[in-house]
């Protein structure tokens, strides 16, 4: 009964975080592409695509067999799990840089504490197995997208203007998060899982560094 409950309660999360991922990144893409040359908005919207299509496979696809054996670890499922802190990372990054404060003591309290706890939580169910572990590592991917972020730039604006903070900024971290979650959970699609989020890590890491240090695109 509680691995019933538990499978539910993750599918239910999982849904949940594909129809959240779907507005803020296809909010996100509208934004970018209205204000970002042609160049840089075309490989923005064709990685949003098909990261919300990855999203979407693993969410409502059939969960394999094997993956009802978690201790079966093999290398890319493995990196899978610890991509999911980085991809918060990658997400901190791109708004506050290396300073350890952000735009706000929420942004501040997620870089510090949550996203360290996140790391735990991943060493903590790769350690147990424990089918409860990855569900809670669902529901904690959802505390960043709390609405904070006041830093008024392309993806923020439209949520600002509106109600006040933006929930934007861990969107990419969190949709990591959801990839990689339900590709463990299911045990599915693991290679084009981890293709995805490392392409979404690695473009935070590279607009880190040109908006930090060289204020590319913005």
């Amino acid at each position: 009964m509680i691995i019933v409950t538990l499978d539910r309660l993750q599918q239910w999360l999982l849904r949940a975080g594909l129809a959240m991922s779907v507005v803020l990144l296809v909010r996100f893409a509208i934004d970018f592409y209205e204000e970002m040359p042609w160049w840089l908005a075309v490989p923005f919207c064709a990685l949003v695509i098909i990261a919300l299509w990855v999203s979407a496979a693993n969410v409502f696809g059939v969960t394999k067999t094997d993956a009802d054996y978690p201790h079966h670890w093999g290398t890319k499922r493995l990196m899978l799990l610890a991509l999911i802190p980085l991809g918060f990372l990658a997400s901190s990054l791109d708004c506050t840089g290396l300073s350890l404060r952000g735009c706000s003591l929420f942004c501040t309290l997620v870089k510090l504490a949550w996203i360290p706890l996140m790391a735990a939580s991943c060493v903590v169910y790769f350690v147990t197995k424990k089918r409860g572990w990855l569900v809670a590592i669902a529901g904690m991917s959802f505390v960043p997208l709390f609405p904070h972020c006041v830093c008024y730039n392309v993806g923020n604006t439209w949520w600002i203007d509106r109600i006040g903070a933006s929930p934007l900024c861990y969107g990419w971290g969190f949709t990591v998060s959801l990839v990689a979650v339900a590709s463990l959970t299911k045990g599915r699609g693991v290679g084009l899982s981890l293709a995805v989020c490392l392409a979404i890590i690695v473009g935070a890491f590279g607009f880190f560094v040109s908006h930090h240090y060289f204020q590319m695109p913005w």
